[in-house]
């Protein structure tokens, strides 16, 4: 058992009780077949229990910290695709969140700690760069914004047309991305 589903165990009462918030979650979200020991999905149901984003992703390992990004943006609308890979020069998109309005291509970092401005930069650039190469191979999504999504926050939440959103905003950003539409580069 892992350590958000001991947490949730705890916080519930019993496995029981625990397998069934993490069925009612993945139900909410469309995911069929999702085993109730899902750490990430555990991690949702405590979130929607009180828990804090930021305190549940420090117990995600980085691919269940993409998943638990994809769980947010399906709860918030969005289609999601995880792990596009991009030929020539070969690169992934850890995920891409489609909605009617706008596009995301999300690059999940799962750190402990950021380096900088100008380290935020250069993965920002990068990833303006995946989304310009998404966008061209993809049947249209219409525009495709570029998000870094941290464990951590870094301070700086727009650099160079790209948003660095630590994951306890998360939630918000998507619930505001039209106010933000003047700071984005949308490709």
């Amino acid at each position: 058992m892992g350590p958000l589903l001991a947490r949730l165990v705890k916080r519930t009462g019993s496995i029981e009780a625990a397998e069934d918030a993490v069925s009612s979650i993945a139900s909410t979200l469309g995911l069929v077949g999702t085993p109730e020991t899902d750490e990430h999905l555990a991690g949702l149901a405590l979130c929607a229990r009180g828990e804090s984003i930021e305190a549940v992703s420090k117990h995600l390992t980085w691919r269940d910290f993409e998943r638990f990004c994809s769980s947010i943006l399906r709860a918030k609308g969005y289609r999601v695709r995880e792990n596009i890979y991009l030929r020539r020069p070969r690169a992934q998109v850890d995920v891409l969140g489609v909605s009617d309005r706008t596009s995301l291509a999300v690059d999940c970092k799962h750190w402990a700690r950021a380096s900088g401005r100008g380290a935020l930069a250069g993965l920002v650039r990068a990833q303006l760069g995946r989304a310009r190469r998404l966008h061209d191979s993809l049947d249209p999504v219409g525009p495709i914004a570029a998000v870094v999504l941290v464990a951590v926050d870094p301070g700086e939440r727009f650099v160079e047309g790209g948003a660095v959103v630590p994951i306890f905003a998360f939630r918000d950003f998507l619930d505001s991305i039209e106010e933000h539409a003047g700071r984005l580069e949308l490709v």
